[in-house]
């Protein structure tokens, strides 16, 4: 099923920076008309030029739907929506605010669903194509990262239903999962005292940053093939496919013995600047 991108019009959330940002110069490239939503107006300035932008908050349904609809009318119509914005917040779950981790599911796993549900008209009259952003996370969550991962891997139970539901329709869909990629999000994790050390104490090469642009490009590739995922790095795929044989408990064995210093680090943080401040300083929409 794959289809030639040129002339064709991707829709990107959390199109102002990272994945949505190279996502949307890389299909730029590739001869697509864009519309980008982003909480952050100023960001959106200057990603592609002559992209259509909105200011939205993935968190209001009502008014992320009206700009969607509006880009819609501005491009004459969808044919890729990439539902990407998120959030990352960490710390361990007994001492994060519990608005906090609503707030993450709110952002990673409601914004999702809200974006693909207003989109969805618009890419069933094209027979498009959805990318639901989900992340490694979601097959290997991490502590730390609890309601990260819960929201990651409710993204990619979400996809798998939609990928079934909607292929009589025409429309495919797919769940991306990525490994810890080169973005301000992954930056600011890696700078902080809560989740910092946890990620150094992951295996290789689990605990590797990887360049975002390969990863993108890979992205654009799974798009023009209608592809059912996109995974990044490779070997993450073999991780996936025998992950019913797996109880994660590598991972818990490497990153147990941080949790009695990220739990220090979170409380004194906390102390400093409040416990949500605390929880969102491992990482930012």
């Amino acid at each position: 099923m794959a289809w030639n991108l040129d002339g064709r019009v991707a829709l990107i959330t959390g199109g102002a920076s990272g994945i949505g940002a190279e996502l949307a110069r890389q299909l730029s490239a590739r001869g697509m008309r864009l519309g980008l939503i982003d909480i952050d107006a100023d960001g959106l300035d200057g990603i592609v030029p002559g992209a259509e932008t909105a200011v939205a908050d993935v968190r209001d349904a009502e008014a992320l739907t009206a700009a969607i609809d509006n880009l819609a009318r501005r491009l004459g119509g969808i044919d890729v929506a990439v539902a990407n914005a998120g959030i990352a917040s960490g710390g361990p779950l007994r001492l994060v605010a519990p608005e906090t981790v609503e707030e993450t599911i709110d952002v990673n796993l409601l914004g999702v669903w809200r974006t693909a549900r207003a989109a969805m008209p618009h890419v069933l009259a094209r027979r498009g194509h959805m990318l639901l952003v989900a992340s490694a996370a979601a097959v290997l969550p991490a502590a730390g990262l609890g309601a990260y991962s819960a929201s990651k891997a409710g993204v990619e139970a979400l996809g798998r239903s939609m990928r079934v539901e909607l292929r009589p329709h025409g429309v495919t869909v797919s769940v991306g999962y990525y490994l810890f990629l080169a973005t301000p999000m992954v930056a600011a994790g890696e700078d902080s005292p809560i989740f910092g050390a946890t990620k150094a104490k992951l295996p290789n090469p689990i605990a590797k940053t990887w360049p975002l642009e390969p990863a993108i490009a890979r992205t654009v590739t799974s798009i023009e093939k209608r592809s059912r995922s996109v995974v990044h790095p490779p070997f993450l795929r073999g991780l996936m496919a025998v992950r019913g044989l797996l109880d994660n408990s590598l991972l818990d064995r490497a990153t147990s013995g941080t949790i009695p210093r990220m739990e220090e680090a979170f409380s004194a943080e906390a102390e400093r600047v409040g416990a949500a401040a605390a929880a969102r300083a491992v990482g930012g929409r």
